[in-house]
């Protein structure tokens, strides 16, 4: 297991979701606390608490705005192309809702994982413009 698999694990057992936890671990390795933007991130939790657009994509894309605001719209487009291009291949869309298919077990297996995939894409995106995160 990873130490970003151990980190997300262990930020779930706190009781953050998927966009918390992403820019959880932002504020983490910037050596920053905030915990207002953190509660605020809590409204885009399970897809915006209606299985929409997946927490972790919209959680990223505010991680990779709170790192450079000025090239997040380049990065955050180029987030979105492959988050859309790996999870509609394997779910069928990008959607809470079509990732876990109504079943708990999915968000258990499936939303670690991708929460991994999507912190390391952040970090390659960030990388690319001088960011060590």
């Amino acid at each position: 297991m990873s130490e970003t698999s151990k980190e997300i694990y262990r930020l779930g057992m706190q009781g953050y979701c998927c966009s918390q936890i992403l820019v959880k671990m932002g504020l983490d390795a910037k050596g920053s606390e905030n915990p207002e933007l953190l509660d605020a991130m809590g409204g885009l939790c399970g897809g915006l608490y209606s299985g929409l657009c997946c927490g972790t994509l919209t959680g990223a894309a505010c991680l990779l705005s709170l790192y450079d605001s000025k090239n997040a719209s380049r990065m955050i487009r180029a987030l979105v192309e492959w988050f859309q291009r790996t999870y509609t291949e394997a779910y069928g869309g990008i959607s809470c809702e079509e990732i876990i298919e109504s079943n708990s077990m999915n968000r258990v297996e499936r939303c670690p994982r991708i929460m991994e995939a999507t912190f390391e894409k952040c970090r390659e995106l960030l990388a690319e413009i001088g960011y060590e995160v």
